[in-house]
């Protein structure tokens, strides 16, 4: 059966009553169920549909579920529950209405990227070559990190029904995320900014030395590097591929930061007890993420589909995807339904009706709190022709 899953923000499904919204869901729009954010970072959100208040919904993010204590009695890091839920925990209504109508059930978890998690606990940060610390990004290399995530997807797993678990950033970043104006009067340009945002934390130090490598030399070629950048003002002109080639000891360092990634995320899957997919994000410079060798330590591999612009985009992702899964039950994609980037109802619906005629079996739709309500009308068409291509 083609799966159909809705990403939706906790403070939505609350703040519209959650039996509204999922029967909603599962009579206009066609879904087959919905992925529910476990753990965010910042949101500024404007929301259009009629009668919701605050018609903006800030957060500085934060876990969206009451964590149970024993879960993490083996961890220095605690989750940072969202200041909006106060004491609640709507997430196991949530869970029981989901189960009520038969709807599937999907955890989206952000692991590193949460502001109020650095703040807390600062030490667990990622740190620059200049010992700059990161206020948006927790080092996935860091074993407190590391114990951290593996203890709030059990805690998740154990606690509430769900199909899957979604892990989103648990990695590097893939590219700068930053609340403050930033203030940079020259261009960095894709080498420059690439090694500003490398981390060097002391757990990447220590753990990089243990292991072998000569991580003192790499933080030495990316210090004198970006040193002639900014006294220049002038970027390298080189692909970061090339770059990255041409220093062995900076080669080194980035395949050992790949193996980090690829390691947590095998160990989370193994301490888990559903189904977990990773989003499909960064690469191996900048994120981290070596998606061929993480594909076997997981259940599926999601990839955010952008929407054709040129004959093939959509074959050209499912293909690649593929190729790190090695079999198509493991190959999901998920389609933004906001405007921008989706620009028009038949673009949407030929989107998925493509990706289901091709074998893709689950997609996921971003975002019902985000989307206006005619927009139903676009996820039910999707729904039943996808269905129409995945039973043909």
């Amino acid at each position: 059966m083609f799966q159909i899953n809705l990403w939706c923000y906790l403070w939505d499904l609350v703040d519209e009553r959650i039996d509204e919204v999922l029967d909603r869901l599962k009579g206009e729009a066609g879904a087959t169920g919905i992925s529910v954010a476990t753990c965010y970072h910042s949101v500024d959100q404007l929301r259009p549909h009629a009668g919701v208040s605050p018609r903006t919904f800030r957060s500085p993010g934060g876990a969206q579920f009451q964590p149970h204590a024993a879960a993490y009695a083996g961890t220095r890091i605690r989750p940072v529950v969202a200041t909006w839920l106060k004491k609640s925990n709507p997430l196991a209504a949530v869970a029981e209405a989901c189960d009520k109508r038969g709807l599937t059930l999907r955890g989206w978890t952000v692991c590193c990227h949460s502001s109020v998690t650095v703040d807390r606990y600062q030490s667990s940060a990622a740190k620059n070559v200049f010992g700059d610390l990161d206020p948006t990004w927790l080092c996935p290399v860091n074993p407190d990190v590391r114990e951290y995530v593996r203890a709030m997807v059990e805690d998740l797993a154990e606690h509430y029904p769900f199909e899957t678990i979604e892990l989103e950033r648990p990695s590097f970043p893939a590219r700068p995320h930053r609340h403050a104006h930033e203030k940079v009067g020259f261009e960095l340009g894709e080498v420059g900014r690439w090694l500003y945002s490398l981390c060097f934390c002391e757990s990447c130090r220590q753990a990089a030395k243990r292991e072998g490598l000569d991580v003192e030399a790499a933080a030495r070629s990316v210090s004198a590097t970006l040193e002639r950048l900014f006294a220049t003002g002038k970027p390298i002109d080189q692909p970061l591929p090339d770059f990255v080639a041409n220093d062995p000891v900076l080669q080194a360092y980035v395949d050992w930061r790949c193996g980090q990634v690829t390691s947590l995320i095998r160990s989370v899957k193994q301490s888990c007890g559903c189904r977990v997919a990773v989003h499909r994000v960064g690469d191996r410079y900048q994120a981290a993420t070596d998606f061929k060798a993480i594909a076997p330590g997981c259940d599926a591999l999601l990839r955010h589909c952008p929407y054709p612009d040129r004959q093939g985009v959509i074959e050209a992702v499912v293909r690649e995807t593929w190729d790190e899964t090695q079999d198509m039950a493991r190959v999901e994609l998920g389609f933004n339904a906001c405007t921008p980037p989706c620009p028009d109802s038949e673009t949407f619906v030929g989107a998925v009706s493509h990706a289901a005629r091709l074998g893709v079996r689950s997609v996921n739709v971003y975002n019902y709190g985000m989307l206006p309500l005619s927009r139903m009308e676009w996820l039910r068409r999707a729904s039943r022709f996808a269905r129409r291509e995945a039973e043909g």
